[in-house]
């Protein structure tokens, strides 16, 4: 962490927004592949990301397949970094680091500038590994042959 952003809590909540929406991005790339009953129209891509992520689940839980307990895993890992998220955008956020939720009876929390980069960089993180389980776990499966 640079001195860039010390003291600065605009700039590096601007990269945890910018970060999550690449990730829901790919959440939506992998909705778009997984096979299901109904195609994933521009109705779904607006479900909150809570609701795309189960959908995601229960799709690849639905293939049975071994080779995707990763992508499996990963899914799940993105619930907590997203509540993080959810927490800090629909709050209040003032100087010094003061976190008041909007939610009536939250108690206040405080965020720094160096936690804010290191959840941007989580979900950085995360969103790669999903596109990595798309890719080599995923899309072979999806290629491969019936053996029926």
């Amino acid at each position: 962490m640079t001195g860039a952003f010390e003291g600065d809590l605009i700039r590096p909540l601007g990269l945890v927004t910018l970060n999550f929406a690449y990730a829901e991005g790919e959440i939506d790339e992998l909705l778009s592949v997984l096979p299901a009953q109904e195609p994933y129209d521009d109705a779904k891509r607006q479900w909150p990301v809570g609701r795309k992520l189960g959908y995601a689940q229960e799709l690849v839980q639905q293939l049975n397949a071994n080779s995707l307990s990763g992508l499996s895993a990963t899914l799940k890992e993105a619930k907590p970094l997203f509540e993080r998220r959810n927490t800090l955008i629909h709050s209040q956020i003032f100087s010094g680091g003061h976190v008041v939720s909007n939610r009536k009876g939250a108690e206040p929390q405080q965020v720094s500038p160096e936690e804010l980069v290191q959840l941007a960089e989580q979900i950085f993180s995360w969103k790669e590994h999903l596109n990595m389980h798309r890719w080599r776990h995923l899309m072979p499966l999806l290629a491969a042959p019936d053996d029926a």
